[in-house]
């Protein structure tokens, strides 16, 4: 004997409430519903922020050293001079050994440069969610700098 039951009928939303909720694509709204309850820890957007800006200045540096410098040591040689064979052993390196290690420390303080750039990026995106998350449990907002201020001209009372 089978039984049968009732359709299902969905209840249609209220036309305003359905027009401010934006639409999202497949992927991002089954995205949000398995999220949906779970937090990643403070600790774990530490880790992926130090670890990405690791992971890059690691690759600059890498890259730098075995093709930027290389490169631009053949082109130096080159162009100076010293691979005609007519310069002595101080012209080579007046015209090709200064040259490069000039060059080289200018990449080097160009690189330092980006390097402290980008953990200071990573610093400033851990602090807004830091942020975040005192908001979250209920505390108040986290201070903006991270440097103590000093006192400059006044003496230290014991």
């Amino acid at each position: 004997m089978t039984t049968q039951t009732p359709e299902k009928t969905t209840a249609t939303t209220h036309p305003k409430k359905a027009a401010r909720t934006p639409k999202r694509s497949k992927a991002r709204s089954s995205l949000a519903k398995r999220m949906r309850g779970r937090r990643v820890s403070l600790l774990g957007w530490t880790v992926l922020m130090r670890g990405l800006v690791l992971v890059a200045d690691w690759l600059l540096a890498f890259t730098t050293a075995t093709a930027v410098v290389p490169a631009l040591a053949a082109w130096l040689h080159q162009r100076s001079g010293v691979s005609q064979g007519t310069l002595t052993a101080a012209g080579t390196v007046a015209m090709w050994g200064m040259p490069l290690l000039f060059l080289v420390l200018l990449l080097a303080a160009g690189e330092i440069a980006t390097m402290r750039g980008m953990w200071r990026w990573s610093t400033r995106r851990i602090n807004t969610i830091k942020g975040g998350h005192i908001a979250d449990a209920g505390g108040g907002p986290v201070a903006e700098t991270t440097r103590s201020k000093k006192r400059v001209g006044q003496k230290r009372v014991k």
